[in-house]
């Protein structure tokens, strides 16, 4: 047990670590544990990596329910994490918010892991500790997404299945961030979602679309000098997507940006830094954490024809994961709003975007 203890102790301080630079930024493997491949193998590597310092499983979206007119945003996340290459273990995130009363709900949880646990597919997550309770199972676009909130009357219950085809960002499931950083990274960018969610006494019979985002092999990463932004639109007018991000060194101030934009058809176009612009227009301060958080943003992708203004539905949407007793990881991540043009063309969608390491940024 007590060698138990100090491995979770370790990987808990190791994992706000890596989530301090980001998800999106992940430098060359340093471990031989690590897998890096020519192409991104499906649908074997939608299963765990048993010997990966991190990867995750990652849902956000609107859903909606018609008949009560209502709106709400989901955030689902499965973390696994062995820096040490010892057993490593799962961080669990669940979040929903409420545009309408402009509420936000989240919860989290560790859980310690087997050697080879939950290592096969079909994706068979299964967690519960005291009131908490998670499961994800399924792959290829169709999954069953279930939780129950620890401290609020919150539960979900979802299933989903792959409106479109996956998209193997940078053509091969593997993400090249500014030849300084590498991760396997795949999209299905609009799962058909339908299901129920259950937010303080009131059931809210729900249909929409999910984002699904499956990264791994973001190994070596010690450095918390830089913050990130990760972005998510559905258009619908057009039926296509766009997923962007922007790395920025806290140093000397370098911002590196990517992203895919995927059209009706499927065919994507892998953007890279000078192909991007992002403005940030207007900002929140956090009354929590005192992060300065860009709350509206215009988005120019010349290249697709694209032009939109991006917003919040409402800024107050800032977790804060409890690493121990004293120590807080804060981050946004929240419901969006997209208006613009694309080749001329009107559109809107929907977005979520995610920002770490505000407070640090110049």
């Amino acid at each position: 047990m007590t060698n138990f203890i100090v491995s979770l102790l370790m990987t808990t301080r190791l994992i706000l670590l890596l989530l301090s630079i980001g998800a999106l930024s992940c430098k060359v493997p340093y471990s031989k544990k690590d897998v890096f491949k020519e192409r991104a193998n499906l649908p074997t590597d939608e299963a765990p990596h048993i010997k990966n310092s991190l990867e995750w499983w990652y849902f956000t979206g609107h859903l909606r329910d018609e008949d009560r007119n209502k709106t709400l945003g989901v955030e689902y996340v499965v973390f696994h994490f062995n820096p040490t290459n010892l057993k490593g273990g799962w961080m669990v995130n669940m979040a929903v918010s409420d545009p309408e009363n402009e509420a936000f709900y989240y919860d989290h949880q560790f859980f310690p892991k087997t050697k080879f646990e939950f290592a096969s597919l079909p994706l068979e997550f299964n967690w519960t500790k005291k009131r908490f309770s998670a499961s994800l199972t399924g792959q290829n676009g169709e999954y069953r997404l279930a939780g129950q909130f620890a401290k609020d009357s919150i539960s979900m219950k979802l299933k989903t299945r792959a409106e479109k085809e996956v998209v193997l960002h940078d053509g091969i499931g593997y993400e090249n961030y500014g030849d300084v950083a590498k991760a396997g990274y795949y999209s299905f960018p609009r799962l058909k979602t339908e299901g129920e969610i259950n937010l303080l006494g009131e059931k809210f019979n729900v249909t929409g679309n999910l984002w699904y985002d499956r990264q791994w092999n973001c190994s070596g990463v010690f450095d918390k000098n830089v913050a990130w932004d990760w972005f998510s639109i559905q258009f619908e007018e057009t039926q296509s997507e766009l997923m962007l991000y922007r790395l920025y060194s806290l140093i000397d101030s370098t911002v590196i940006f990517g992203g895919t934009y995927t059209n009706a058809a499927n065919e994507s176009v892998f953007l890279e830094n000078h192909q991007i612009v992002i403005n940030e227009l207007e900002y929140w301060i956090s009354p929590d954490s005192e992060a300065k958080y860009p709350v509206e943003w215009e988005i120019e992708v010349p290249d697709v024809g694209l032009f939109t203004n991006l917003k919040t539905l409402f800024p107050r949407q800032e977790l804060a994961l409890n690493f121990g007793p004293v120590t807080k990881f804060y981050y946004w991540e929240g419901m969006c709003q997209a208006v613009g043009t694309i080749n001329g063309q009107v559109v809107g969608g929907t977005s979520y975007v995610e920002m770490t390491n505000r407070f640090r940024m110049k």
